[in-house]
């Protein structure tokens, strides 16, 4: 059924149902990492656990009356979990409107090992193929760096957060040296390898907060919410180090030269910039990183 390690949580302050369906569960033929009780005023304490599959099981008569709680926990995070919602009746009158792209029901008196097993299947296999359609939507096909259209959003929200938080907002603008000589002198089979070479290192050392991006042919950007001057030197520094790894390929060792032109902005002018301004401070830095052929960093601060 599922390739991943798969975590059920019950979100649930009615012992006498955990172990219902725990025990429902332990019988049937589906293979099952952990069964865990959460109570819902913990709800937000829910971990999301890397390469693995999680799934959410909730009572109606929960979920109704802790609804805007919950909304608000699994709106606020960046990951989305399938949740299966068990019902009194099959006249359940359950809002349409909630916080989880995938979600389903299931009817508490024909609740039975088969029917349980094949809901959780379901519900996975339709939170898969929503998972596969978003990437195809939301990110690079060649590298699985964020397109256009994801990075746009996150900047646009990223920005109205560092601002309601007073927060620190950093920005990084990549552009490969001689990447069209690669592509002239090797052919496009090596300059997509040098492409996702280039991504892999840089995810190696991005936080799961930021968001790397590709804008376009060898242009990338790196969103760097909550980030001060003295971090982003940092984890300039930790760039330069992974991209002293060369891609060896098909009989060729490529290193990775890339202008970099960072914008760095304090909390107090947030306000005064829109996205298209900090990007276009970004691509005049990168300009001027272009004139030195090996990896440099030209940064403005505001």
């Amino acid at each position: 059924m599922a390739d991943k390690r798969l975590h059920l949580i019950v979100v649930t302050n009615d012992n006498d149902f955990f172990h219902w369906i725990a025990s429902t569960i332990r019988v049937s033929n589906l293979t099952i990492e952990t069964i865990s009780q959460v109570a819902v005023d913990a709800i937000s304490d829910i971990k999301v656990i890397s390469d693995s599959d999680q799934l959410l099981i909730i009572e109606d008569k929960t979920y109704s009356k802790h609804f805007t709680k919950i909304s608000q926990t699994f709106s606020s995070i960046d990951h989305e979990l399938p949740l299966l919602v068990v019902t009194e009746t099959y006249n359940n009158t359950m809002s349409k409107i909630n916080a989880f792209a995938i979600i389903d029901t299931i009817v508490k008196p024909s609740l039975s090992i088969h029917s349980l097993e094949h809901a959780i299947c379901s519900l996975l296999k339709d939170y898969k193929l929503t998972q596969r359609l978003k990437r195809l939507a939301h990110y690079d096909s060649l590298t699985g760096a964020a397109n256009r259209y994801l990075f746009d959003d996150r900047m646009s929200e990223a920005l109205k957060k560092a601002k309601r938080e007073k927060q620190a907002f950093s920005l990084l603008f990549f552009d490969l040296n001689a990447f069209k000589s690669v592509n002239d002198n090797y052919g496009h089979e090596v300059g997509d390898l040098l492409l996702k070479h280039f991504v892999s290192q840089l995810n190696k050392v991005r936080r799961e907060t930021d968001t790397l991006a590709r804008l376009g042919g060898d242009e990338f950007c790196m969103l760097l919410p909550n980030t001060d001057k003295p971090s982003l030197l940092k984890l300039v520094d930790r760039i330069k180090e992974a991209f002293l790894l060369p891609l060896v390929d098909l009989g060729i060792e490529l290193h990775i030269q890339s202008a970099i032109g960072g914008v760095n902005i304090q909390n107090q002018s947030i306000s005064l910039l829109s996205p298209k301004e900090i990007l276009k401070i970004a691509d005049k830095c990168v300009y001027e990183a272009k004139k030195t052929s090996e990896t440099h960093l030209v940064l403005e601060t505001i």
